[in-house]
């Protein structure tokens, strides 16, 4: 474990450049114009790759992953699970708490002269926009698993995916900057906050999977 602490700087050196950039530009611009300025650019491309992108951080697919995991290491993806779980709780309380309009909703309410460019295929929310609950699966999923691996590539294609999916939200106008900025905060606070279980199930469990049981049966 001490290994894979050590080369933690490789996800959280450019999580913090990115925490730094999204920090300055809230302070910098007004949330309407910020939104603007991240979305204007489209193209075929990046609609179907922002699209399907989305989809790591939320609906069946990051479950779909975390049950994969079952058959190469419980303790993995257990302590995912976990994460995602406490994850999801806060945002659930934070989103009810809050109750802000996403941007459709907001440009139409106070400048309904601008329209947004909308992707074909995304079904449109209109409210409980803060925190981004995509932005927390995916920093809890991908800042989770580089607690877990050892290899620093790994560490920073982690990163990459988790802050792409965040700016997905943003470029499908599904969310502001400032909910992808909290939902990145609170989805690594939910991986950290569960490693210690992680540690506790690795002890208890060390490498079985349920490919084990598998291969078991087989046997006989």
């Amino acid at each position: 474990m001490k290994n894979n602490f050590q080369g933690l700087q490789y996800f959280l050196v450019p999580y913090f450049l990115f925490f730094v950039v999204i920090l300055a530009a809230l302070i910098q611009y007004p949330k309407a114009e910020l939104h603007l300025l991240m979305n204007e650019n489209h193209s075929a491309f990046g609609d179907c790759f922002f699209r399907n992108l989305t989809e790591l951080g939320g609906g069946w697919l990051p479950f779909v992953l975390l049950a994969l995991l079952l058959l190469y290491r419980y303790s993995w993806s257990l302590y995912l699970l976990s994460a995602q779980f406490l994850g999801g709780i806060i945002s659930t309380i934070a989103k009810r708490t809050f109750d802000d309009p996403r941007p459709l909703l907001y440009f139409q309410e106070n400048y309904s002269e601008v329209t947004l460019p909308l992707v074909e295929g995304v079904r449109m929310y209109r409210m409980h926009s803060f925190p981004s609950g995509h932005t927390i699966t995916a920093f809890a999923l991908f800042f989770g698993l580089s607690l877990l691996v050892k290899n620093k590539w790994l560490k920073m294609f982690f990163f990459v995916m988790a802050a792409l999916v965040g700016y997905s939200r943003v470029y499908l106008s599904q969310h502001f900057a400032v909910d992808i900025f909290a939902g990145s905060i609170i989805g690594i606070l939910s991986a950290w906050i569960c490693y210690p279980l992680f540690t506790k199930m690795d002890i208890k469990w060390g490498k079985r999977a349920l490919s084990d049981v598998f291969l078991k049966k087989n046997r006989r």
